[in-house]
């Protein structure tokens, strides 16, 4: 194995904290990118395994935070001691031969895929806040990314974890008890180390297709379910496709990790530049409320209908079902409308983003029994991230 030989020995002693008044470091910390207001009532950064346990057995409620980018309210405080991870960001163990590397749970997804650059390979899963979500938060969430079509979950790339449970235990889950902790959101222990596996950087093209009907749309991505070259299937409504200056039409951006494209190189770049500028343009343009949800592909007419009556625009990832509706504050009274009917017709309310603090109403009784059970079995004292989920 070869040893990350940029990583820093810190040698400081106790777990530190902000230096500003009480009030103006705990406000960062009581939102995340949903803006959701909570409460902390302490912050603490450790920087090493010693100092979580310590605070482990320390504190009653405890809210793990990774680099705050979710959109569910999933690290919101209530009434909780922050544990703020960003200081465990070390990439510990680099086996280049076997494709595994071993990291710290606050290492950055954009700094790992950085580091494995120049060995060709990569971390496959990528959400769109690659650039501040750390590989702790990916794994409590079980994240996905717009190549999910091929590459799936990140619990899929995991081999092992180490966690700090409920009495302050530092113990290491394979892939049999992974399910525990992965998509659990922080409710069950603090992730604090990972086993990775990586795939090799392969060689991506694109198409471009631009359609009047969501049918045409529909057709075409049912055309491309078998093809195993195809690795991501993203969408943009009429609405998205004009704002980010392409025609006012439905878009479908299809990367396949072949030469079968033929948009490549610089112009394959420009393209996901633009993909990726959807976002931040609609949050420009006022939309500032996203979600999630994922849909049986049959039902985008009538999902569609429901946004393009209210001006929602909407892009995601069609390949796999998951849409982003984005709305503005006044647009906001539709997003009930929306996801009820999500769960009528057997989606789901969340695809990526996680249940956390936002989506909990729309639950179904099965699936929240299916929480229920793991969490008082494993944390039956409600230490970790309470509010969340159930």
């Amino acid at each position: 194995m070869k040893e990350n030989k940029t990583e820093k020995e810190n040698k400081q002693e106790k777990v530190e904290k902000p230096k500003k008044s009480k009030e103006k470091l705990n406000l960062p910390y009581e939102f995340d990118a949903s803006q959701l207001k909570g409460e902390a009532t302490e912050v603490l950064l450790p920087i090493s395994v010693a100092q979580l346990i310590e605070a482990v057995k320390k504190y009653d409620a405890i809210t793990p935070r990774g680099g705050g980018t979710g959109l569910a309210g999933g690290c919101v405080p209530t009434n909780s001691v922050v544990l703020d991870l960003s200081k465990l960001d070390k990439i510990k163990e680099f086996d280049e031969k076997r494709k595994k590397v071993i990291v710290e749970a606050g290492v950055i997804l954009e700094d790992l895929q950085n580091f494995l650059l120049p060995y060709g390979l990569e971390f496959p899963v990528k959400p769109s806040s690659y650039k501040a979500c750390t590989i702790g938060g990916m794994i409590a969430t079980d994240a996905v990314g717009n190549r999910a079509i091929k590459y799936g979950r990140t619990s899929r790339w995991v081999d092992w974890i180490e966690i700090i449970n409920a009495d302050g235990h530092l113990e290491r889950k394979g892939k049999t008890e992974l399910a525990d902790y992965s998509g659990m959101e922080g409710i069950t222990g603090i992730i604090v180390a990972a086993s990775l596996s990586l795939s090799e950087i392969r060689e991506r093209t694109a198409e471009l297709f631009s359609y009047d009907s969501l049918e045409e749309v529909m057709e075409k991505v049912k055309s491309l379910k078998h093809n195993e070259n195809v690795s991501m299937i993203e969408f943009l409504d009429k609405k998205a496709s004009g704002l980010v200056g392409m025609p006012k039409k439905y878009t479908l951006i299809i990367e396949f990790e072949s030469d079968e494209g033929s948009i490549k190189g610089k112009e394959y770049d420009k393209l996901f530049l633009t993909r990726d500028s959807c976002g931040p343009v609609l949050s420009r343009e006022g939309y500032t409320i996203m979600e999630d949800p994922k849909i049986i592909l049959d039902k985008l007419p009538e999902f569609m209908k429901i946004c393009e009556e209210c001006g929602s625009p909407v892009f995601g990832h069609l390949g796999i079902g998951i849409l982003h509706p984005r709305f503005s504050q006044a647009q906001a009274k539709k997003i009930a409308e929306l996801l009820s009917f999500v769960v009528k017709t057997n989606g789901k309310v969340s695809g990526e983003h996680g249940i956390g603090a936002t989506k909990k109403q729309y639950l179904d009784e099965g699936t929240k029994k299916i929480y229920q059970t793991v969490k008082h079995r494993i944390d039956p004292k409600n230490k970790f991230n309470p509010g969340k989920i159930i």
